[in-house]
């Protein structure tokens, strides 16, 4: 099976069972506003599917970002900023510093909220600037090289997702360059 799991997809569609008794699941209008979710036909739980939450950084140095090269799908051999799933019972911030620890090797500190993505049938985005505070620059299994770019050089044929296009435009917006693509 490919890293990217193929055709396994957590969707309605897809789910079949209930994940607390075991019971098969059906689609039903669900009250107050009688959209349809998936809800169990012995327990009644209701199997509502919400998006996932990534944390992000932009980490900034001396008028450059940090990009990362995926090597990985979805997006292997694009380029994107480092981040990854919020884990249950951990705020996003501390999943943006950890995510960039892990993909990068560099401790950051947060100096604020950028923005928020969000597309449909796809995580939420959010994504902080960071200034790097420590560590040494070491790529992981998730991506194949690491690069400071500066605005004019940012590879904006090759961006791995919508969000990244999109956050490094209002960044270089933001520091009254015009992207170049």
């Amino acid at each position: 099976m490919s890293d990217d799991h193929g055709h396994r997809v957590l969707a309605p569609g897809t789910i079949r069972f209930c994940p607390l008794c075991g019971a098969p699941l059906a689609p039903e209008a669900v009250p107050p506003d009688q959209r349809e979710q998936q809800v169990c036909t012995r327990c009644r739980f209701v199997f509502y599917l919400n998006p996932k939450v990534v944390a992000a950084t932009l980490p900034v140095r001396d008028g450059t970002v940090l990009l990362t090269r995926r090597s990985i799908s979805p997006g292997r051999g694009l380029w994107t900023f480092p981040g990854g799933f919020v884990d249950y019972g951990e705020a996003v911030t501390d999943a943006a510093v950890r995510e960039t620890l892990e993909e990068t090797g560099l401790e950051v500190d947060l100096t604020g909220l950028h923005n928020v993505y969000s597309y449909p049938g796809a995580p939420v985005i959010v994504v902080y600037t960071a200034r790097v505070v420590g560590g040494t620059l070491t790529p992981c299994a998730e991506n194949d090289a690491l690069e400071w770019v500066a605005p004019e050089a940012i590879p904006w044929d090759r961006l791995a997702f919508p969000s990244t296009r999109e956050a490094l435009r209002e960044w270089v917006a933001a520091r009254g360059r015009m992207p170049g693509g």
